[in-house]
């Protein structure tokens, strides 16, 4: 059997494919161990400054495989959280050091959509769908990331509308309530999130590295805890940065 993740570094971007195309890269607690040890091996990694999550085929994750028994959907403990996830246990992606984009080149659902939830930007291609119909099957959502994640990025009212009614959106409603940063025709959503990605590796890696360490703190910080925090990361800098070609830009 083919290794469900893939992985794949362009330059300073690492790629993370999930390989079940045939089923939309459905999703068990052995495949999330898969993901989690992908994303701990590419987190450590010098070289990678931004990661790129996705699906091969025409699926980002359709969400839980009915198939299995080893789900959300039928056991009760989910999996051993490896080193690379946070104290929230399942959110992978927001403990990666480098910013992740979650390229959703098809249906988002279930905890795919949570695995979305956890990137820093999303980017959709126009067929894409997003949602998590688990109420409709008596559950909860998989690993809190929709519950905790998802109001502070789309508000109370949209999350909970979501979440209750289980239905899916098409990529533009996901825009048009912040779900998504940017929607584009399918045959263009790689190439635009190279271009992104390429765009964020060009800066200082430390930088943004601190900054999304900043931008997850301050979902929780006081303000006084958070201007302490942000005093005490740029007292670390990074010395091998030279902003001057940066600084050009803006005096021209």
């Amino acid at each position: 059997m083919a290794d469900f993740v893939l992985t794949e570094v362009d330059g300073p971007v690492g790629w993370i494919p999930l390989n079940d195309p045939d089923r939309l890269n459905p999703i068990t607690f052995e495949r999330i161990r898969a993901i989690n040890d992908a994303a701990a091996t590419m987190s450590d990694r010098a070289d990678v400054h931004v990661v790129v999550v996705t699906g091969a085929g025409r699926g980002f994750c359709a969400g839980a495989d009915l198939s299995s028994q080893d789900t959300f959907l039928t056991q009760t403990a989910p999996p051993a959280s490896g080193s690379i996830t946070d104290s929230a246990g399942l959110w992978t992606l927001t403990a990666m050091r480098q910013p992740v984009i979650a390229m959703i080149n098809g249906p988002a659902v279930g905890y795919g959509l949570e695995l979305a939830l956890q990137a820093d930007i999303r980017i959709a291609a126009s067929t894409a769908t997003l949602g998590h119909p688990v109420v409709k099957l008596g559950s909860i959502t998989d690993t809190g990331a929709a519950t905790w994640l998802l109001p502070r990025l789309v508000g109370w009212g949209v999350a909970a509308e979501m979440l209750y009614s289980g239905l899916l959106y098409g990529a533009a409603e996901a825009h048009a309530m912040r779900l998504v940063n940017h929607v584009v025709p399918d045959e263009q959503l790689r190439a635009f999130t190279a271009k992104m990605a390429s765009t964020i590796a060009a800066n200082s890696a430390w930088a943004v590295s601190a900054t999304k360490t900043l931008l997850f703190q301050g979902l929780q910080d006081t303000a006084r805890a958070h201007v302490l925090d942000q005093f005490l990361k740029v007292n670390q800098g990074d010395p091998s940065y030279d902003p001057t070609p940066h600084m050009a830009r803006f005096r021209s």
